[in-house]
């Protein structure tokens, strides 16, 4: 059985590295969740509820059973509060917003700035249990980033993703103590992009001017993607789990360019088009579940995970790859009382930690967690806050 997969393995890559060069290659669609905030993102062996689907589909077998209606999720990354000081104070002081794009203090900040919100839901509905797993869902993104000396660029992003698949076992003993689990999931997503570039001494009349006509005349990009994620799970009991994940084995994107922006979209106007790839990702972990007999009654769930995500982005995709640093995250989270998880974390050599209450209706998460935007570690690590309302 384990020669069969590794075969597939390999046959999945070499059809990757074979597939002709793409116009572009895309990011991926993910979805921020609370959860997955709090210990350094998904783990290939993740069984605690629908952010399965973006970790592994064998996962579906083993999941715990869960159907959510809405999510809520709400991501602020960068030096967002500062701002936020900034122009409160401004207009709490009746300070004009020409002058206060012009002073100092703000255009220090602005000089090289990466900040931003992302919004998940209202569309968050899914299911898994029983083998099976799917969901609808959409994020909503803004990100402000200083591109030069004296210019920034503000991307507005909207996503939805459409997932669906099966997991299936296969018992290695009677009692299935041992045994292994098989899934594959279907996705297709959208995505639309808007991407406004000023210089400094444009922003006072750009925002003396906002209104609708800021996003409807910047050209826009409307994407649609496709796509297949497969994956291994081996569980021992419920001890111990490892996990392969391959993402994207094979995701074609096609993305159309409107110059006219959005206006000539909804009139059809003819848009120039590429056609891109997601790039595959082979993602490897473990993860242990002990019992502890002494706090077994404080401590319902313990569980520890470690995973090496991309194995051969420097094989497949060279000049996309990353430090192996960055591949590398481990996750702990402990559930006390049933009600309280305490999560923590490290992934791109960065801290990650959270927590979660499970309220019956609904569950609270929160987190603050650090990414790396470069490709190599500590050279430009951006921190984020994260707050989630699950029903």
């Amino acid at each position: 059985m384990l020669k069969k997969i590794l075969s597939i393995s390999i046959l999945l890559m070499l059809c990757v590295s074979l597939y002709a060069a793409p116009d572009y290659y895309a990011d991926d669609i993910y979805i921020t969740t609370g959860v997955d905030s709090g210990l350094g993102g998904p783990y290939p062996t993740d069984t605690s509820g629908l952010e399965t689907i973006f970790a592994n589909p064998a996962s579906f077998r083993a999941a715990e059973e869960q159907l959510v209606f809405s999510d809520f999720t709400l991501q602020l990354k960068g030096p967002i509060f500062d701002i936020a000081t900034l122009v409160i104070g401004a207009v709490s002081d009746g300070e004009e917003l020409t002058t206060l794009l012009t002073s100092p203090s703000v255009q220090n900040i602005l000089t090289g700035i990466y900040s931003g919100f992302t919004m998940t839901g209202p569309i968050y509905f899914g299911y898994v249990g029983e083998g099976f797993g799917f969901g609808l869902f959409n994020s909503t993104d803004f990100l402000l980033e200083g591109t030069g000396p004296l210019s920034i660029s503000m991307n507005f992003t909207e996503q939805v993703l459409l997932a669906g698949g099966y997991s299936f076992r296969i018992p290695l003993t009677e009692d299935e103590k041992h045994a292994i689990d098989l899934g594959i999931m279907l996705k297709g997503g959208v995505v639309g992009n808007v991407l406004i570039q000023k210089s400094f001494l444009e922003l006072p009349g750009m925002f003396e001017n906002i209104g609708p006509d800021l996003l409807l005349g910047e050209p826009f990009e409307f994407s649609t993607v496709i796509g297949i994620d497969t994956g291994f799970l081996y569980t021992w009991e419920d001890l111990l789990s490892v996990g392969l994940s391959f993402q994207d084995c094979y995701s074609p994107t096609v993305k159309y360019t409107y110059s006219t922006g959005i206006t000539g979209f909804m009139e059809a106007a003819e848009p120039d088009s590429e056609n891109g790839l997601i790039p595959f990702k082979m993602n490897g972990g473990f993860e242990l579940n002990p019992s502890i007999p002494l706090i077994e009654q404080y401590v319902t769930n313990f569980r520890f995970m470690a995973a090496y995500d991309d194995i051969f982005d420097f094989l497949l995709y060279p000049g996309e790859a990353e430090n192996w640093m960055l591949h590398l995250k481990s996750g702990l989270e402990i559930t006390m009382l049933e009600i309280l998880d305490l999560r923590v974390g490290i992934a791109d050599g960065l801290l990650n930690a959270g927590f979660g209450l499970d309220l019956q209706i609904f569950t609270l998460d929160a987190a603050m967690f650090g990414t790396e935007r470069s490709s190599q570690p500590n050279t430009s690590p951006v921190y984020n806050l994260v707050l989630a309302f699950k029903f």
